[in-house]
Parts: structure tokens; sequence; C-alpha cells
């Protein structure tokens, strides 16, 4: 229940509410039955409840903090245990594994798949900064140029894609695993939502933020990408690269948009078509 509660957290931070008898966002709300059904469940311990009150305050200080210094040492604060927690650093959380160890292609490496609760905090909180503690109506009053968009989106997937084949680190696979319900939930919800608020959301909007439009679309885009690429090295140095270049992609099209779901939907739809069309996670 913890999970799907988190998952639910997620959501309505992209549903504009403003608060009227209770003043407090609804994510808020689901977040804090999450917690308490992932205590109540063992999927997190005291240790992990103490490590989400101090995320809460770095969260409400970025925020909230009228002191333009002390904000800004919070919010590099924040960034850095945004991405411990994601890269599971922190202790006190017990992720849930949903497949361990399987043969998805064959040739392939064994791929296992968790839920992870901590992660997946840190998208919410990563997402709530974004948008400022809560979307706002008039973040979806404009969508800038739907065509370009598109057009990026369709390119970053076969760029992508087709450098992973032409590296020979996939081929042509079609299938349907029996988990692919659960990957798509989680994949979206605690995965593409997490690491595209991290390198999008905070890393490359704060560096265009600082660089105040100076080169912003040669740099920004590029070093998220490039940050990005490094954080997949772990499964070599093509891997990397390839990531590197989606990154570059989900990175373009957020600086075109301003708008974090589509760098999300466009990361997602890569690691789908990856699934169902070709072999996964790798060629061992």
């Amino acid at each position: 229940m913890a999970f799907y509660l988190l998952g639910l957290s997620i959501v309505l931070v992209f549903i504009p509410y403003k608060p009227s008898i209770i003043k407090i966002p609804l994510w808020c709300l689901a977040c804090l039955a999450a917690i308490i059904s992932g205590f109540l469940d063992n999927v997190l311990d005291v240790q992990g409840v103490v490590t989400i009150l101090a995320y809460s305050g770095l969260l409400f200080g970025s925020l909230a903090l009228q002191l333009v210094w002390l904000r800004r040492v919070i919010v590099c604060l924040f960034g850095f245990y945004s991405l411990a927690l994601a890269i599971h650093l922190l202790p006190g959380f017990y992720n849930a594994a949903v497949v361990v160890g399987k043969t998805v292609s064959a040739d392939a490496i064994p791929f296992s798949l968790y839920a992870n609760f901590d992660k997946g905090l840190a998208g919410l909180f990563l997402l709530s900064y974004f948008f400022g503690g809560q979307v706002r109506i008039d973040y979806f009053h404009n969508l800038q140029k739907p065509k370009d968009t598109l057009i990026i989106v369709i390119l970053t997937l076969c760029l992508a894609l087709g450098l992973a084949v032409l590296l020979g680190l996939i081929q042509i696979d079609f299938k349907a695993p029996d988990f692919w319900l659960s990957f798509l939930a989680i994949n979206l919800l605690f995965t593409c939502v997490a690491e595209e608020a991290f390198f999008r959301g905070f890393l490359q909007r704060g560096l265009s933020n600082w660089l105040d439009g100076k080169f912003s679309l040669l740099i920004a885009p590029i070093f998220s990408a490039l940050i990005f690429g490094l954080a997949h090295i772990a499964g070599g140095i093509e891997y990397a690269f390839v990531a590197g270049v989606a990154g570059l992609g989900y990175g373009y099209l957020f600086h075109r948009t301003k708008r974090i779901e589509w760098s999300i939907l466009c990361h997602f739809m890569v690691n789908v078509l990856h699934l169902f069309l070709f072999t996964y996670p790798m060629l061992a």
C-alpha cells in the first residue's frame, strides 16, 4: 500500500489544487499516508522516518527561506540529499523486489526490478521543489510549439535506441514480459520522474537560471546530459554514451518547452520501447 500511496502523491503534484479549507497540498496528505503505511509495513524504519523529516526540512527551507545566501546553501544540500536518497545511500528503507535476476531476453544479462520507496520519494520532493510546492493552473496554459516537441521526441527515440543497436548493446527482440505492467508503473513514477526531476528540473534549470540566458542552450542541457551519462557508467562506456545522447534529447526538450512532464514522458517512451522491442536490459 505504501508504494501505491507514494505513486498517488507523485500524480497529485501534477494536479492544480488551491487549498481552501485545508491549507496543505493534497500530495502532502497522500505522502504522509504513504510514510505511515510504509512504517507499518516495514518498508521503512525509524531511521527512514528521521531521514524523511530531515529531507522535509530541507525542502521547506529551499522554498520558504528569504535570506538569499542561506536559501542557496539549503538548496545545494537539498540537491545532494536528493541524489543520496535516489541512489540508496541513506539508511532506513527496505525496497520491494518485483523481479530478481530474471533473463528477459536470450543472451541478455539478468534483470532485477525493485519498487524503490527512497527514489520515488526523491522524485516527489524534487517535483515539489520544481513547482514551488504545487503545480499551478497557469503552468498548463501554453503548449509551446507541439510540432517541434514531437520532432524532438521522435529524434531522441531514434537516436538513443538506434545508437544502442549500432554499438551492439541491444538487438531486435519483440516480447511482452509477464511483469510488464509493474514495469510501466515503477519505471514511470519511481524512475523517470526521479531522474528527470533531478537532472532536468533541478540541475539543468538551476544552471540555466544561474547563467541567466548566457549560453544556457549550449551549456545547461549538455551539462545535464553529461552528468546523466556518467550516472549510467556502471553499464559500460557505450551504455553511458547512449544514456548521454538520450539525456541530451531530454534536456533540449525541457529547454524548449520548460515543461518537466515532456522530458519524463520521452524518457519513459525510450524505456518502454526498449523493453518491448529490443534486448532487455542489454546483451551479455
